[in-house]
């Protein structure tokens, strides 16, 4: 690191987290320089492979819950097949960067690993860490669908799948309209749906590695059950035999995978192929907020925590038109409205 002090520049370096000063230069080219030799001198105290690095730290430093040991060990597969041959050290920048691009969703695990690996002195720099990658666009910029479109996506699913298509379409429109989780979804049984009191009880969640966990935040919960969603739900055959609401066609629920596989065909028929499902969450919070519902009961369907800052913040887009119409409708329920303006 270069550090301006001055007419002159300051050159340190860590060494397994720890600064170590090199010494202070007249020029920029001469700190780079020194730079350089100081990191060239520095040598990590093993030569494990990437591949013998991660069966140890998946060993030695578990985590306090069993479901993140087993989403790191799923996270770091790719990295084992393109990179285990390499020693840990000879893993650059440039090259951690080149991968991190290719596997961006592994890139957190990766960087907590070499962090490990940083502390045990296998490496004495992290080139996992500060990568700047380009953030992707998070759900304040989705354009949330219309009322239409949903219907038009769900439809779609009576061409694509055949005698399938109703199971699917239902499957679209109450995941639109009642705002689950799809990892809540997959586990919703019949008996978690009161029709007649127009309630959906959750009570179980889908980890990300297939495990039954509660729902996020540890958060049983009752939420509405939109006439439209009610509707999808009668319109569909219910699988003789099976608890769970929603299957594939094979009878079984859902797992993120199959589920994964038919949306894909589904999403493409419609002209979506970028669309993901999580997406219909963000309609049921927008489409909420257009029918006037406060932020904090949309949080309570959306199951969230927080009062609703997240909706606030994230997920509501009402647009200005509706936002228009309801002020205007507010004025022309005011007696007032029915005055003559001034100087007409």
């Amino acid at each position: 690191m270069i550090i301006k002090r001055g007419d002159r520049f300051g050159v340190r370096v860590y060494v397994a987290r720890r600064q170590v000063w090199v010494g202070t230069f007249r020029t920029r080219r001469e700190a780079l320089q020194a730079e350089r030799e100081a990191l060239v001198r520095v040598r990590p105290t093993t030569d494990e492979t990437v591949a013998q690095f991660v069966e140890r730290w998946l060993r030695d430093f578990k985590r306090p819950r069993a479901s993140t040991n087993r989403h790191n060990a799923y996270m770091v597969k790719q990295l084992v097949a393109e990179l285990g041959t390499m020693k840990m050290s000879d893993i650059s920048r440039r090259l951690a960067r080149e991968w991190a691009l290719r596997h961006r969703a592994s890139v957190p695990v990766v960087r907590a690993l070499f962090n490990d690996a940083l502390n045990e002195e296998c490496v004495t720099t992290n080139p996992f860490a500060d990568l700047r990658l380009d953030q992707r666009h998070g759900r304040r910029d989705l354009v949330a669908l219309s009322e239409a479109e949903v219907r038009d996506l769900a439809d779609a699913s009576l061409q694509v799948f055949g005698d399938y298509g109703p199971t699917f379409r239902a499957c679209v429109l109450f995941a639109a309209y009642v705002g689950l989780r799809p990892a809540e979804m997959f586990l919703l049984e019949w008996s978690d749906i009161d029709l007649a009191g127009h309630q959906v009880h959750i009570s179980k969640s889908l980890g990300n590695t297939g495990e039954v966990t509660l729902p996020k935040n540890g958060l049983r919960r009752k939420v509405v059950l939109p006439p439209q969603a009610k509707e999808a739900l009668l319109g569909m055959p219910r699988r003789a035999g099976s608890p769970y609401v929603f299957t594939a066609p094979c009878g079984r629920r859902f797992s993120k995978t199959s589920h994964y596989y038919y949306w894909r065909l589904l999403r493409a028929e419609a002209g979506r192929g970028t669309m993901a499902f999580y997406e219909l969450r963000h309609f049921c919070a927008t489409h909420l907020l257009e029918l006037g519902v406060s932020h904090a009961d949309v949080a309570v369907q959306l199951g969230h925590t927080d009062g609703g800052a997240l909706v606030m913040s994230t997920y509501g887009h009402p647009s200005d038109d509706a936002a228009r119409a309801r002020v205007l409708a507010a004025y022309r329920r005011n007696p007032s409205w029915h005055l003559k303006a001034v100087g007409d």
